[in-house]
């Protein structure tokens, strides 16, 4: 984890009985936590100290100690956090080690402090079934076009640095999509392309706008139907959300699947299911 603040790096080590903190940090200062940033975590282990146990030579710990540490475990999921603009990205330690993940989360200390071919190096150059954007790109022109190799997308705070057309017809591997801040032309655009395409593995899309969405919009010149679910299945699918007057089914051309849109003040949202 590449926090927002260097001196609270750190690895977070989830095994079946503990949660494992080993500080990462140059100066090799403790993580802070809890509400008094003054308070050091017990708990973690000295990063530092452990790589000098470690009979090997390097001229970064961080990278002796990160290598160790996944020759002798198997690691189940493998998740990066970069928390804070990171000079030299392309140069991180890490990746000499490893450039393939579970989840890759870019959530940068100031939103706009991303630079376009920081995000075309961890989009083109790492991997992960999951990526997790979180930021603003100062440069209003740019548009990234190119395809990803994630099944799960989620976008927060800005999508313009995205090109959103023919999106799911470039990624046909996506399962699922979470969109924050999404305008409803897009919404709408994005069930065209579903209903339209051939994209076969998407599960669900969520797309959340705190003033919701106008049904006359997101439904402009598609074809709504009476849903099929049950009050039931609505609610495993929905939860509680659902009180059965914002909810319609929408049906893919290519094979004639169904996929339920719920749409609330909270935004819409699109699961795909079987009979």
């Amino acid at each position: 984890m590449f926090e927002k603040n260097s001196k609270d790096d750190r690895i977070r080590v989830a095994t079946d009985d503990d949660l494992l903190n080993i500080s990462l940090s140059k100066l090799n200062v403790p993580p802070r936590r809890g509400r008094n940033l003054l308070e050091k975590d017990p708990n973690t282990i000295n990063g530092l100290k452990l790589a000098s146990l470690i009979n090997e030579p390097s001229d970064d710990y961080r990278k002796k100690l990160s290598a160790h540490l996944f020759f002798i475990f198997h690691f189940k999921e493998i998740l990066v956090h970069l928390e804070r603009n990171i000079e030299h990205l392309h140069d991180l330690f890490l990746w000499s080690i490893i450039k393939t993940f579970h989840c890759i989360f870019v959530w940068p200390t100031r939103s706009n402090a991303l630079k376009p071919e920081d995000l075309k190096f961890v989009l083109n150059s790492l991997e992960s079934k999951t990526y997790c954007l979180n930021f603003t790109l100062d440069y209003s022109n740019y548009k990234y076009r190119e395809l990803l190799g994630c099944d799960h997308l989620e976008v927060g705070d800005s999508i313009q640095w995205l090109d959103t057309d023919e999106f799911l017809n470039r990624n046909p591997q996506m399962k699922k999509l979470h969109i924050d801040y999404f305008p409803g032309k897009h919404v709408n655009d994005f069930l065209k392309q579903w209903i339209n395409g051939k994209v076969i593995d998407l599960k669900e899309m969520n797309f959340f706008e705190p003033g919701g969405y106008s049904d006359e919009v997101i439904f402009d010149g598609i074809v709504t139907i009476e849903t099929k679910l049950t009050e039931e299945r609505a609610k495993i699918m929905f939860g509680d959300s659902d009180d059965g007057d914002n909810m319609v089914d929408i049906q893919r051309k290519v094979d004639g699947q169904f996929a339920t849109v719920l749409f609330n003040p909270g935004g819409c949202f699109v699961t795909i299911w079987q009979e």
